[in-house]
């Protein structure tokens, strides 16, 4: 299991941020999962720290704190970041996330208003 982490802002009084885990597997399924977030460009593989092309899950996401009892170092680093998405990818994937919610809000709206 990988996992990319977007950072959602810092919480002053405890020196936390939080961060949005999105779950990535190797298990590409291109065709069945389209909206998904694709990282398969050898550059961008290597800013990530991936060794294999990566599909994050967009269904799969969750809320954590940025803190150190819910990250681990890998041996041989000195921090739980092991790559970053280039700045590219990154606007890629909040385009893709926001694209996500305002699709979820317009399907709230007009089940909304088909009830009344």
């Amino acid at each position: 299991m990988l996992n990319v982490a977007l950072h959602e802002g810092q919480d002053d009084e405890a020196s936390e941020g939080e961060v949005h885990l999105i779950y990535g597997t190797t298990n590409l399924k291109m065709m069945q999962r389209r909206r998904d977030f694709f990282v398969t460009n050898m550059a961008e593989m290597d800013l990530c720290g991936l060794d294999k092309a990566t599909r994050f899950d967009l269904d799969k996401i969750a809320w954590v704190p940025w803190a150190e009892e819910w990250f681990d170092t890998l041996s041989g680093y000195t921090s739980p970041i092991v790559g970053h998405l280039s700045q590219h990818s990154t606007k890629l994937l909040q385009f893709e996330l926001a694209r996500r919610k305002a699709q979820a809000l317009k399907a709230i709206e007009q089940q909304e208003g088909n009830e009344g």
